[in-house]
């Protein structure tokens, strides 16, 4: 009988070593293709145009030791490079332990080093509760691993309070913790494959999603729309005078104002609210449940923090000189999601509303109605 539970667990320790093997592998392999893509782009900073990755939204989650509950928020590419790194340092030393707690816990029953409280006291649970998880944290998937973290916790605690008993352990409990490992593997797996499918959809510069599936994404949201019965709006959002901006104080500059206006849109729309880079300094979001007067409202309030904000800069300007604090207004043009026609026709309306606005002035908002000045 023992045996037997003894074979099982190495049976689970080398799948498990083995599925750790195939995740660094595919890893190494994406990270190389992806670096070099990156590496071309970001040789042309403040190049206008569309750029192909999608920011890493979703539920908010609670890590391990404390309330973490975040509102998904714009992360760079880079960043989440960086976090699969982490991730996969934090999956080799969770393997070693493993490696040791099966020679030194089940082998020789010695749990002396392995009296854990909480999942922070586990390499991964530690990699989980701590910033360098932060870019998977807008994940659904991010509490639910923290979820089978505990699992794996809890059933360790009851093997050390067996074997300090002096009792055999039962032949379910190495099955149970089998099955937990392999549960907890497929979860990463789970977060590495989103993280990268994220980043084919992810703009590079701001984070913020791209227009890769902008059109399905819309489409679903219309097909909601009309079986709901709940208004959706979409709005264009332009930055006004950005050219000139980039001509005066440098692209980098421009590259930071942009970054900056991504992150002010992200932290002050609903998680399910949506942001794609358009094209250059065109933004457009997608705002389900909302109607025409609250879209104006928000609009509007959006309009206004972005106006009064002041982005730090550290390029120079056309003359050469350090540029200093600059600031930078927006138009918005709005239009309900028609739940008959089109997709693309509730965009052309909402920018002819944004056309409208750019006329009269700029730093405005204006909600398509259904006639557009420029025809009067």
């Amino acid at each position: 009988m023992v045996f037997t539970c003894t074979i099982q667990f190495a049976d689970c320790f080398i799948l498990l070593a083995l599925l750790h093997q195939r995740i660094i592998a595919i890893s190494v392999k994406r990270h190389c293709v992806y670096t070099k893509r990156m590496n071309a782009f970001m040789k042309k900073p403040g190049e206008d145009g569309v750029n192909q990755q999608e920011g890493l939204n979703g539920a908010g989650a609670k890590a391990a030791g404390g309330d973490v509950a975040r509102r998904p928020v714009p992360i760079l590419p880079q960043t989440v490079l960086e976090g699969i790194g982490n991730v996969e340092q934090a999956i080799s030393k969770q393997t070693l332990w493993f490696k040791t707690w099966y020679e030194q816990a089940v082998c020789c029953r010695d749990v002396s080093s392995f009296r854990i409280e909480k999942v922070e006291d586990i390499p991964l649970g530690a990699w989980y509760a701590g910033s360098e998880s932060a870019p998977f944290r807008n994940n659904p998937g991010f509490l639910t691993l923290g979820e089978k973290l505990q699992e794996i916790v809890s059933e360790v605690q009851v093997f050390v309070a067996e074997t300090d008993a002096g009792g055999p352990h039962p032949v379910d409990e190495y099955g149970q913790f089998m099955n937990s490992l392999l549960d907890l593997n497929s979860q990463i797996q789970h977060l590495q494959n989103d993280a990268w499918r994220g980043l084919t959809k992810m703009d590079p510069l701001t984070g913020v999603r791209n227009r890769h599936d902008m059109m399905l994404d819309l489409d679903h949201e219309r097909e909601r729309s009309r079986r709901t019965e709940d208004p959706c709006v979409v709005a264009m959002v332009d930055l006004d005078f950005f050219k000139s901006l980039n001509d005066t104080h440098g692209h980098i500059v421009g590259d930071q104002v942009l970054r900056h206006v991504a992150q002010l849109l992200a932290e002050q729309l609903r998680p399910y609210d949506r942001i794609y880079r358009y094209g250059g300094e065109e933004f457009l979001l997608c705002l389900p449940n909302t109607d025409q007067d609250t879209a104006q409202r928000v609009l509007n309030r959006l309009r206004e923090k972005i106006a009064r904000s002041t982005i730090v800069s550290h390029g120079v300007d056309g003359d050469g000189n350090k540029s200093e604090g600059v600031s930078i207004t927006a138009s918005f043009g709005a239009a309900e999601l028609d739940t008959v026609e089109h997709v693309v026709k509730t965009i052309e309306r909402a920018d002819m509303a944004l056309y409208d606005v750019k006329q009269s002035g700029r730093n405005a908002v204006k909600v398509w109605n259904g006639v557009s000045e420029a025809s009067q």
